[in-house]
């Protein structure tokens, strides 16, 4: 069970305004310049949650969209649109798959839970998950996956997900539903809600 330790507050001087911002439950990252830029973090970092990877800290490549979890962060690579992770990854959450991690496709969002991560896919707009699927969590609906439809905005909570789909506007959800949070209202979703109940 990992310990909780009260840190002091570090603040961070810059003359540069910072353009996306991630927390988590123990670590704050954030993407500085106008649209791209790199990623800084700081927290807690029992589980490599600070350790940003050069291929978006500035180094050999910069960011344009991050998220951070519980004990992890991703963001998406300036230039190549390859999300990149770092952190713990106990259910796999920090390791993308090819389909979005640059090697057979890319990402324009992103969203990180506790136990996986989620992407839309550039050019298709097809929703991509990785990680843990104890409740559901990568069941992406065919209205969302590219089969008979995609998404433009992607959001994950702890235990499921939610995506507007492209062209109808609508939200969509699935994975754990034990507080409901799969319970669309009718002004925001299509005629048939799609949803994965965890059993």
């Amino acid at each position: 069970m990992r310990s909780r330790r009260r840190f002091p507050l570090h603040r961070f001087a810059t003359s540069s305004l910072v353009f996306a911002l991630a927390s988590g439950l123990s670590v704050t990252a954030s993407a500085q310049e106008s649209s791209a830029g790199p990623v800084v973090a700081w927290g807690y970092n029992d589980s490599g949650q600070l350790d940003v990877p050069t291929s978006v800290d500035g180094v050999m490549g910069n960011a344009t969209a991050i998220a951070a979890a519980r004990y992890a962060s991703c963001a998406i690579q300036s230039g190549t649109g390859a999300v990149v992770c770092w952190g713990d990854n106990n259910y796999g959450e920090s390791a993308p798959p090819a389909s979005v991690n640059g090697t057979s496709g890319s990402a324009t969002a992103i969203a990180l839970s506790e136990a996986f991560g989620c992407a839309i896919q550039s050019g298709t707009g097809a929703v991509i998950c990785w990680g843990n699927n104890a409740g559901g969590y990568l069941n992406v609906p065919a209205s969302l996956n590219g089969t008979s439809g995609s998404a433009t905005a992607i959001s994950a909570g702890l235990d499921f997900s939610c995506a507007i789909q492209s062209g109808t506007g609508a939200v969509v959800c699935w994975g754990d539903n034990f507080y409901r949070q799969l319970n669309v209202p009718a002004a925001n979703r299509p005629t048939a809600v799609v949803r994965h109940e965890k059993i």
